[in-house]
């Protein structure tokens, strides 16, 4: 009987990982891709390496590969945060990791020695608790063999741009103004002002307790000016383009906004980032024309857009409504995970 291929666990840093290990990363992250069953294309070799060695001063990603036979067939990683920021630090007792193992070569223990490696690093840095997220059959199985609690549950929805109703989004769209008299619309196509962003910031933050995090548990980290520069330098770099609609009141002050992300690797979609609405507009219709105002902008800024794709929470009826009226259908749902470290360390021993 020929004995099982060895494999070897190896730490993987994007800045000084070889060019024939970052070829097989590639190989890797491709497969891992068609396994996913994703229907986009996988970002480009370069794009990819660039974004990877990214700096941060919110902290920096680290990551494990399992090899064997002359490639790469798991990986995890994790966003380490950096203890010396102080807008951070009541995220500090947390690690959130992702990771993934070809499917020809699971349940050979893959898994379980790169989530090893995880341990190991929530012990060095203090972490207590522990958040994966999986839209897969065998990684719910996996992570509920190991003792993780699915404490949230979401759903990845798609919307067709040529089967909108664009008779009911006009309607959306001009009962939200009738709604609330003196309303007024800003768009921004390809870039957010750091202006503006200062001025979204307190409804941003003052809705972060409405989010559904069913029994998640997860500290809220207001954004502050700071995180906003950084991802915007992030996604300049990665010549993203940011669009987003800004509703302000007849007192000028902001009652709403939404924003989608567009990449010009990936031209046929737009990827929907926040939906908020201040408490006291809601229940006017507000939240409907806010989408139908920004879907308008879209669909005349980027006609090359066939799909919008968002992702709400599984008990977010409100929002999940909207969509469905719009005419998002259901794409994946996944999972959050969720283990301290004492129990993961028992399992693993197991």
């Amino acid at each position: 009987m020929t004995a099982p291929p060895a494999f070897e666990i190896l730490s993987f840093d994007p800045h000084s990982a070889p060019p024939d290990l970052w070829a097989e990363r590639h190989v890797f992250r491709r497969a891992r891709h068609e396994q996913s069953g994703e229907d986009d294309l996988p970002p480009s070799d370069a794009w990819f390496e660039a974004i990877e060695r990214q700096p941060s001063a919110f902290g920096r990603n680290v990551h494990w590969v399992a090899r064997t036979e002359g490639r790469i067939v798991g990986i995890v990683g994790a966003f380490l945060p950096n203890p010396d920021q102080p807008d951070i630090q009541a995220a500090l007792p947390h690690l959130h990791a992702d990771g993934f193992v070809l499917k020809e070569w699971r349940r050979r223990g893959i898994g379980r020695r790169l989530l090893a490696e995880i341990h190991g690093l929530m012990a060095a840095h203090g972490k207590t608790l522990l958040t994966l997220v999986t839209d897969d059959a065998d990684g719910h199985a996996f992570l509920s063999a190991i003792g993780a609690d699915e404490r949230l549950r979401s759903v990845d929805s798609r919307l067709a741009l040529d089967g909108v109703d664009c008779v009911m989004v006009e309607g959306w769209h001009a009962a939200m103004h009738h709604a609330v008299p003196g309303l007024t619309e800003t768009i921004h196509a390809g870039e957010v002002p750091d202006a503006e962003f200062d001025a979204i910031l307190p409804l941003h933050n003052a809705l972060l307790p409405d989010l559904p995090r069913d029994r998640l548990d997860q500290p809220l980290i207001p954004v502050t000016m700071a995180m906003v520069l950084e991802w915007k330098r992030n996604i300049q770099f990665q010549q993203v383009e940011h669009h987003m609609v800004v509703l302000r009141g007849a007192d000028g002050s902001v009652i709403g906004f939404s924003d989608v992300f567009w990449h010009p690797e990936m031209t046929d979609r737009v990827h929907q980032i926040v939906t908020g609405v201040r408490r006291d507009k809601r229940g006017m219709g507000v939240g409907k024309g806010l989408k139908a105002a920004l879907l308008r902008h879209i669909r005349s800024a980027r006609p090359s857009v066939r799909l919008m794709i968002t992702r709400n929470a599984a008990t977010n009826g409100p929002m999940l409504a909207i969509n469905r009226r719009l005419g998002y259908a259901e794409h994946k749902v996944l999972g959050t995970h969720q283990i301290g470290v004492e129990d993961l360390g028992a399992a693993l021993a197991r």
